[in-house]
């Protein structure tokens, strides 16, 4: 059986190891870990794509990042007034019938997409707009944890039956 100096000693060995595992499937990264990968690995950050923004973005920005599986986060942007919406990414609904909320009474709702390489689309529907206001996202790509990556607002309300389109473009880190 270790003792509890071993034990210790094991654990500052391993720990680091563990990390660094954990950092390259896109989880997470503190500084001290990032000091010390070597300086041929490459951290990217999520970015806004320049592809062309579909027709129906209702103001929503395109998306970009290095990883995937990514995760989007989404929450209401103004007022928790009950709105209910369904995601899909590529044509296959990921999300269905969410009500969804601000930040402010819930957490974001956390969307793990499996991206392919290339452009990928993300539809927003809104199913139901109990405030008659439309649906309001503030939708956040992040490879760690909520408030950590890139936002995009839809500028103008989705209207209940109607859905917004933007992409998410995945280009592999190397």
């Amino acid at each position: 059986m270790l003792g509890l100096k071993s034990l210790m000693a094991l654990m500052r060995r391993v720990l680091p190891l563990i990390l660094f595992s954990v950092s390259f499937l896109g989880v997470a990264c503190s500084r001290q870990l990032y000091e010390r990968l070597p300086r041929n690995t490459v951290v990217r950050p999520p970015w806004y794509s320049s592809l062309p923004s579909f027709p129906n973005s209702f103001g929503f920005k395109n998306l970009g990042t290095g990883y995937s599986p990514s995760t989007l986060y989404l929450s209401d942007n103004v007022a928790d007034g009950g709105d209910v919406i369904s995601v899909a990414l590529n044509g296959q609904i990921v999300l269905s019938n969410f009500r969804i909320r601000t930040p402010d009474n819930s957490p974001p709702q956390p969307v793990t997409l499996a991206l392919k390489p290339g452009p990928n689309r993300v539809d927003i529907a809104c199913i139901l707009d109990p405030d008659d206001y439309g649906c309001t996202l503030q939708a956040e790509i992040s490879t760690s944890t909520a408030g950590k990556g890139i936002t995009t607002l839809n500028e103008n309300s989705i209207p209940q039956g109607e859905f917004a389109s933007f992409h998410i473009e995945f280009k592999p880190a190397q």
